[in-house]
């Protein structure tokens, strides 16, 4: 695996730091094997891998890869959309004794290897879900593979009830592979070419509205009203191809994952502006737009923005929400930079 996965990486110009390579051999090690009685034998070996460093340090990168190679029955989800499917087997057992101990013997029975990307727990909920999930998958042979920006210990930071959540944290990271990725190259932005047209032009409403009607050819009036899950909220104009969003107006409103992911899979063309300034006495507003452009990200959603003379990272001041926040920004500069070419 060690050598396919290098050569692999050579032939898209990607070269790998003595970090990534040394973990690429610890992994092999730990390899999961074909059976349980494989596994059973290699008593020293770790049942995952918890991989964390700062935004763009090729954590996914070298886990979408190892992922690739494993010859398991496996499956891979991004933590927002594995808490979702969660949500929804929860539902369907919730009149039944150990609801979560049935959903790990489902997931287990179909696959070997977890792969969670993106791995954050801000939800009390979610909180006291995942990690007693991710100990019954564990201890039903699922090799689990997580990436996140946090350290285990600053998992759920300042969260309700975060003791328990801890304790089955820590039964996690003592049978992990827990390792960091640090350096100060950002593979995310490793094909991206800097647009400059974007840099310090200022759109009015009038250019942005021509804009929008010059490229889509829309006759008439716009639809200022959006219904989304049953309920109504306030844009700038929608039609059947895009939606044209005030950051500040738009994020103000009672928004939740469920109703970004009807959004993003309604609309081709996402156009936003009206941005602002927000500390942490406006972390709602952020908290939201960060969840939005997780799920735009995800949904591969095509987003022009008009910061204008605003700078992305001076959008959020605050310190609470700044890991989410840094890799927030790296992804509106990769869709900014792909988006406005």
């Amino acid at each position: 695996m060690h050598q396919t996965i290098l050569k692999k990486f050579s032939e898209d110009g990607i070269h790998l730091n003595d970090e990534q390579d040394n973990f690429l051999k610890i992994f092999e090690k730990n390899l999961p094997r074909k059976t349980f009685f494989g596994n059973f034998l290699k008593k020293k070996s770790k049942k995952g891998c918890y991989v964390h460093g700062d935004v763009g340090r090729g954590k996914t990168m070298m886990l979408n890869a190892i992922f690739k190679e494993i010859k398991l029955p496996k499956c891979s989800y991004h933590f927002i959309e594995f808490m979702r499917f969660i949500h929804n087997e929860l539902e369907l057992v919730k009149n039944t004794k150990d609801p979560l101990e049935k959903i790990s013997k489902r997931i287990a029975s179909k696959h070997r290897v977890l792969f969670i990307d993106e791995f954050q727990v801000e939800d009390v909920s979610d909180a006291m879900i995942i990690g007693k999930l991710l100990n019954l998958l564990s201890k039903m042979n699922v090799f689990i593979m997580l990436t996140s920006n946090a350290k285990i210990e600053n998992l759920y930071k300042n969260g309700l009830q975060r003791d328990k959540f801890i304790k089955q944290i820590k039964q996690l990271e003592d049978n992990f592979v827990v390792y960091e990725f640090i350096g100060d190259k950002d593979y995310r932005l490793k094909n991206i070419n800097l647009n400059s047209s974007k840099s310090g032009k200022d759109f009015s409403q009038d250019q942005i509205f021509e804009f929008i009607k010059k490229n889509f050819n829309f006759i008439g009036d716009l639809q200022k009203e959006l219904e989304i899950n049953d309920r109504t909220f306030i844009c700038k104009g929608n039609t059947k191809d895009f939606i044209w969003l005030s950051y500040k107006e738009f994020f103000r409103q009672n928004l939740a994952i469920s109703d970004f992911l009807a959004i993003c899979k309604n609309y081709d063309w996402f156009f936003i502006d009206d941005f602002e300034q927000n500390d942490d006495y406006g972390k709602d507003v952020i908290r939201r737009f960060i969840g939005f452009i997780d799920i735009a990200y995800i949904e591969k959603v095509k987003i022009k923005f008009f910061l204008n003379n605003d700078d992305i990272q001076s959008l959020y001041s605050g310190e609470e929400l700044s890991f989410l926040w840094d890799r927030t920004i790296s992804r509106i500069e990769e869709m900014r930079d792909i988006n406005d070419k």
